[in-house]
């Protein structure tokens, strides 16, 4: 029986003329783990379909014949992976991938020859043991102690985090979870997942339980040599969402700033090619979902916080994989699933929607003024009926907060076309789903983005304020009262509730007070910063607030 041949090889095997079993074990492979050599995968050269078929009995002479013919040189072929492997001043045993680009150092493989792709593995720099007083200092800052509520802090995450932001391998996480417990998980992980999970737990002090693990990640990322780049990328996500002071310059825009910048060094903004063989449709997937996080990420601070997009989308030619199921089937905690087959298949449906709903933000972000444009952009933001999504409590959470997104780029949309009697609408319908999360109870579940989220609702109602209709003037107060009891529930775990709701009531104070809703030059210096703009020009623009989350 012939013997199958290696579709991949590494390099050192090949030279040695041994098999390789890189297929299989990926890198490093079986040889080279008991070698203790460095695996670099090989690259094939690119042989034509009639060369194939020609055989190997064809001789010397008619090899040159054939080459002349058609123009093929006899430069020996060029092993690119050696060249971007010779990047690595130190190299070690684990293989990690890179990502040349086009220009700068790509121009350097360009003069190589033909470059087939862009993505390669390569051994990573070699593992660089911790300072002796780093690891003290991390010991007293208590980063190798762990909460008694981490088995819950874990749970929480896949439970109320996962669904709607997968930017972990939730299975894989979890089986290893199950065999190891927390002791061979990455410890920036962890503490970068409870950073968002302890707002889930019926604990007394959420936010200062959130802003221990913060610390700990933060010193975690600054003085350990992590060399994990989708661990760095992953952490730099969850810790994006934490926010506490705004004179504190390490939150929200901080670490999204950081997340991005890694995820373009591995080229996650691009297709993955043949560089990259042995990567498995479970790795491309969660690098797929990755990169939408960090554009999720991206459209949405830039909503909240009036600021820049910092993803060019013309800069990312991802082919789009089709969207899986494979991120939450599987998620099993102490051996019971966290999700019934319905859940699973809500959640990959929900995120395929919240996903286009971000891509549809990001058009109406960049089109700005164009309302003729913008215009066009409501039918990738339709408002699924609850029916759809509402059959457990835990679709319940998740599909409320895919509304609040939806309301919020509708908002955008109307705002953009000066389209009044749709806002109002769309305000309505946030209005509904606050009111339904007090009515229920589950303000305790109420993601971190929800606080900008609500902004454009608010101010419908504050405009309605200076209104000459005393029952609209009614309305809008009423209105805001119950955004108000909301932002109570929520201010012991976010302190953005906290901030917006003393926001919105200097802006009510400010308009009661007024005259015809005009603000005497006087009044003006008491206001908080971001309103006197907002009040002076009584243009009621919700781009003046700072959305912020924590």
């Amino acid at each position: 029986m012939t013997r199958r041949r290696a579709v991949n090889v590494c390099s050192a095997c090949h030279k040695r003329k041994t098999r390789c079993d890189l297929d299989t074990t990926q890198a490093p492979c079986s040889r080279c783990s008991e070698l203790g050599e460095i695996c670099v995968l090989r690259t094939r050269k690119a042989y034509s379909a009639r060369g194939r078929r020609v055989g190997r009995s064809i001789t010397s002479s008619s090899d040159e014949e054939h080459s002349a013919t058609h123009g093929r040189s006899s430069v020996p072929h060029i092993d690119q992976a050696q060249i971007v492997a010779a990047a690595i001043t130190q190299p070690g045993r684990q293989a990690v991938p890179l990502f040349v680009g086009e220009g700068g150092y790509g121009d350097i493989l360009d003069a190589t020859g033909k470059v087939d792709h862009r993505h390669f593995v390569v051994p990573g720099e070699a593992e660089k043991p911790l300072a002796p007083e780093d690891l003290a200092f991390l010991r007293v800052k208590g980063c190798f102690a762990l909460p008694a509520e981490s088995g819950e802090l874990i749970k929480a995450y896949f439970q109320y985090v996962h669904p709607s932001f997968p930017v972990l391998d939730g299975p894989s996480f979890l089986q290893e979870y199950a065999s190891s417990g927390l002791n061979k998980i990455n410890l920036l992980l962890i503490w970068s997942m409870f950073s968002i999970s302890a707002s889930y737990l019926p604990i007394q002090s959420r936010r200062a339980t959130k802003k221990v693990c913060v610390q700990r990640a933060k010193l975690l990322f600054d003085l350990t040599h992590e060399s994990d780049k989708i661990v760095l990328i992953q952490s730099a996500l969850l810790l994006s969402f934490w926010f506490i002071d705004a004179e504190d310059i390490k939150q929200s825009w901080y670490w999204s700033g950081i997340a991005f910048g890694i995820a373009q060094t591995l080229g996650l903004h691009r297709a993955l090619d043949v560089g990259l063989p042995q990567s498995s449709m479970r790795e491309q997937i969660l690098w797929r979902n990755i990169w939408r996080c960090c554009m999720f990420r991206d459209v949405w601070l830039s909503y909240g916080m009036g600021r820049p997009l910092r993803i060019n989308a013309t800069n990312c030619t991802r082919s789009e994989l089709p969207f899986s199921e494979n991120h939450v089937q599987g998620i099993a905690f102490d051996g019971v699933d966290l999700y019934t087959p319905a859940e699973a298949t809500g959640f990959m449906k929900m995120w395929q929607v919240l996903v286009g709903v971000g891509t549809t933000l990001r058009a109406i972000l960049s089109l700005g003024q164009n309302r003729s444009s913008a215009q066009t952009k409501s039918s990738g933001i339709q408002i699924c009926p609850q029916s759809d999504w509402e059959q457990t409590p835990l679709l319940t959470i998740v599909s409320r907060q895919l509304r609040l997104h939806q309301n919020a780029a509708l908002s955008a949309l109307y705002r953009s076309s000066d389209d009044r009697e749709k806002l109002g609408a769309v305000a309505a319908d946030t209005t509904s789903v606050i009111y339904a999360c007090l009515d229920d109870g589950t303000t305790d579940y109420v993601a971190p983005t929800t606080i900008p989220l609500v902004v454009p609702a608010m101010l419908v109602q504050l405009k309605m304020l200076k209104s000459t209709e005393l029952k609209l003037r009614k309305q809008g107060e009423s209105t805001l009262e119950l955004y108000f009891r909301f932002l109570t529930a929520i201010e012991d775990n976010y302190t953005a509730a906290s901030t917006m709701k003393r926001l919105f009531a200097a802006a009510q104070n400010f308009i009661f007070r007024s005259d015809s809703g005009t603000i005497h030059e006087d009044q003006l210096a008491s206001i908080p910063s971001p309103l006197v703009s907002f009040l002076s020009s009584q243009q009621l623009e919700y781009d003046h607030f700072q959305g912020f989350d924590n």
